[in-house]
């Protein structure tokens, strides 16, 4: 049997620059992991510790089992989402009452991955409490972090990562020796870069030698300096670097030698802009985690006379924004050190202030034309565009509740933004700045408060902390009897209705919600309806009359379709398929949930997914097609178990479940039962949600085993195989009778994964089996049968 090599699984950025030198660095680095379950690298800020990190975790990550996995901290400034960010890394939605940290206790504790934890610095404290309490519960994690500082974790191993040998700048190097120097070639590769041709000569060799060494080997220094060679020959940018480098040494005495030389670099590149392009960069300083061109034209449209398009072109052209892609889209991102000498600049200036409140301005704007435009065919960009957005969010709810006397504005965008941190799963977070806004605010009656009151409560029941959502409901109701609104008060029995769905009072939540309709029509505020109209059909179909509840769903899908709106379309398409099955109309509800799917992953809607995979487990199980229904259970099992879902999400679904379990293993056998359903649950939501699709509308498969009797699906007399396999398709017959998984057939024949398992789904349907073992058999036989 071949030997098959482990695919690489996790997260980490394809490099767009070629990684130079620092071997010694990443030998010693991965040594240590062999050594430690935590690895620190540490050093000052531009000497590389992210690239070096990258690296590291890209060699290695073939000896873990589940991959390595990037966890980007610069953009956070809240100690206490640590635990958020490294769970939304995963995925790990906050649905259950339970939080972020017990959340990756469950996910990583039976798992072998490499987490890489970036730029800890400013979150030392927590990241330390984090890693250190990971480490103790998941035998399997090993941490790759970086910081300026240690973690001061038990068991840590730090490798300070030192500058790049630089050349000795009174005897510098003959052509021949150069490459040697790394500092010498990160900065001819990168000036290659941006002048094509480029390249080390007699004529400039001393000048690149005295550049690294006067930038004292730090890659961001020397990779801004290469940036100019556009404009400016090595000799002229070492002129301009020494006569800079002068000034700001007598300057600053106190300074490490490092970090004098560090800020030079900078300084020196914010000197080499034109004065609208300075004012520009200590504006941009104000956006968090990226930003897009629209909210810098919005934010700084007035900063400087030039087409602003224009100058973010230019601060990218010097190396100070990075442009990237993200979909069809490019954002724009400032290096953290970069990002801090604007933030310096703005306060220089004393515009900080007024910078960051024409930031929250745009930004509250931004929500508030998703919330308008929430129902409609936008709902997917919008769900994008927030995605991207969530640090520059968070630092626009910041300066509400910080000081600037403005929390009232941070309630309103609160509020906009329930919607998308329900869809999300992001109830942890949603919660945390609920409580901040209406802490920093006044209690007064007015509409918005109320509605992010009723929000707010929402969220605590879903976590079923019914305490603290009580008091909320209570809060909002008392404020709604000063309003006399009928449609405010709508909003307050939606909210005591919803925590009596979350208690299991099931004729106590009609009794709250049916009221509500009749305001919430009159207004009409379709995204609130159409949640009290979920809520109706989900108590209504469960445990009431399930003819009503089915209407209240279809009413749901009618808007939804009509407007577009994609995740409610999808909700309400695995309501009512649930109802379809439930009636025994399996075929109208398999198609629902097939319909349903593709829309979960536009929106990123994991609880309808996983609902649907459990729907189309049930049919291929139906289908006796028992390894891909057992894998369609793993992969739904393994989704709510991220979410923090029980195994079973809606307990009227509890029989199919069980049922489904019993007749995959029985189909299957043990064995492969174990091993389909492993195969599932490793799956990521994107490839289960493609093989779940792969086989089509399932209908044929589901009419053509219609009558198949119950026994063994031992195929006594299969199709020949040159009247229906294709060469490749017996390649692949082949390779499973030898024991080999989807990944090693892909990696045997050098095809895509997702290509070797189509290949098998086509040959399973051409010979009419369920399961792979019936493929090496039928193979054994054929082999038999040639032999004389």
């Amino acid at each position: 049997m071949a030997t098959a090599t482990r695919s690489k699984v996790g997260n980490l950025p394809a490099p767009l620059t070629t990684f130079v030198g620092r071997r010694r660095e990443v030998s010693a680095a991965k040594h240590l992991l062999t050594e430690s379950r935590l690895v620190t690298l540490t050093g000052i800020g531009g000497v590389g510790k992210t690239r070096l990190a990258l690296q590291v975790a890209g060699d290695v990550q073939r000896d873990f089992r589940d991959g390595a996995w990037l966890v980007e901290l610069a953009e956070l400034r809240d100690p206490e989402l640590v635990p958020n960010a490294v769970a939304a890394r995963f995925r790990l939605y906050e649905r259950a009452a339970r939080s972020p940290t017990d959340l990756l206790l469950d996910f990583l504790g039976s798992r072998d991955l490499l987490v890489l934890l970036d730029n800890c610095e400013h979150l030392v404290g927590a990241a330390s409490k984090l890693v250190d309490f990971l480490l103790r519960n998941c035998p399997g994690l090993r941490v790759l972090a970086t910081s300026r500082e240690s973690l001061d974790v038990g068991g840590e191993a730090v490798l300070r990562v030192p500058p790049l040998p630089v050349p000795d700048p009174h005897s510098p190097p003959t052509l021949q020796a150069m490459p040697s120097y790394e500092s010498a070639t990160l900065f001819v590769e990168r000036a290659e870069a941006v002048v094509p041709g480029f390249a080390v000569t007699e004529g400039n060799r001393a000048a690149i030698a005295r550049i690294c060494h006067r930038l004292e080997g730090l890659p961001l220094a020397i990779e801004l300096a290469a940036a100019r060679v556009r404009v400016l020959s090595p000799e002229q940018i070492l002129d301009r670097l020494t006569d800079r480098y002068r000034l700001l040494t007598a300057g600053s005495r106190v300074a490490p030698s490092r970090l004098q030389t560090l800020r030079m670099s900078v300084d020196w590149s914010y000197e080499l802009c034109t004065p609208e392009e300075r004012r520009l960069w200590s504006w941009l300083s104000v956006f968090s985690g990226g930003f897009e061109l629209d909210a810098v034209e919005g934010v700084c449209a007035d900063v400087a006379t030039r087409d602003v398009e224009a100058l973010v072109g230019s601060l990218v052209d010097k190396s100070i924004l990075i442009p990237e892609r993200s979909g069809s889209v490019v954002r724009y991102r400032m290096l953290e050190t970069l990002r801090d000498y604007g933030q310096d600049k703005l306060v220089e200036a004393a515009e900080r202030t007024e910078c960051r409140r024409r930031h929250r301005d745009w930004y509250r704007a931004l929500v508030q034309r998703a919330e308008a435009d929430w129902v409609s065919p936008r709902q997917v960009e919008i769900i994008a565009r927030l995605t991207r957005e969530t640090g520059n969010l968070r630092e626009a709810l910041d300066f509400c509740v910080t000081g600037s006397g403005e929390a009232a504005t941070g309630v309103q965008m609160a509020k906009a933004l329930y919607s998308f941190w329900d869809c999300k799963g992001m109830l942890d977070e949603g919660r945390r700045w609920y409580g901040r806004v209406l802490d920093a605010s006044d209690e007064v009656p007015d509409p918005i408060r109320v509605a992010a009151l009723c929000s707010a409560s929402s969220f605590a029941g879903f976590q079923e902390d019914f305490a603290a959502s009580s008091e909320l409901i209570a809060r909002a109701r008392s404020l709604a009897r000063v309003l006399g609104d009928p449609y405010i008060d709508a909003l307050v029995l939606h909210a005591a209705g919803r925590q009596a769905v979350y208690q299991g009072q099931c004729a106590r939540a009609v009794e709250l919600f049916e009221p509500a309709l009749g305001p919430l029509r009159a207004r009409p505020d379709l995204p609130q309806l159409i949640r009290t109209l979920l809520g109706l059909g989900l108590v209504e179909g469960t445990s009431g009359d399930a003819e009503r509840g089915r209407a209240y769903h279809e009413e749901v899908l009618s808007i939804a379709r009509a407007r577009g709106a994609s995740s409610y379309q999808a909700r309400a398409m695995f309501m009512l398929g649930l109802g379809l099955w439930r009636r025994g109309e399996h075929e109208r509800g398999y198609r629902l949930f097939s319909e349903a799917l593709p829309l979960t992953r536009a929106v990123d809607d994991h609880f309808a997914c996983q609902g649907c995979l459990e729907g189309m487990a049930w049919a291929a199980a139906d289908a006796r097609q028992g390894e891909r229904g057992t894998i369609l259970s793993g992969a739904a099992e393994a989704m709510r178990r991220e979410m923090g879902l029980p195994p079973v999400a809606i307990p009227t679904m509890l029989e199919y479940h069980e049922d489904c379990l019993r007749q995959c293993r029985r189909l299957v056998g043990d064995r492969s039962f174990d091993v389909a359903f492993s195969r599932g649950a490793a799956l990521g939501f994107a490839d289960a949600v493609e093989f779940a699709l792969s086989a089509g509308d399932g209908t044929e498969p589901m009419r053509a085993h219609r009558g198949a009797p119950a026994a063994s699906m031992r195929i006594a007399e299969p199709i020949a195989a040159p009247a229906v396999l294709t060469r490749r398709e017996r390649q692949v017959a082949d390779l499973v009778a030898r024991g080999l998984t989807n990944r090693e057939i892909a990696e045997t024949l050098v095809i895509a994964q997702r290509t070797a398992e189509g290949h098998v789904e086509r040959v399973l349907s051409k010979l009419g089996f369920g399961s792979r073992t019936q493929i090496a058999a039928w193979v054994a036989e054929q082999h038999d049968d040639a032999t004389p």
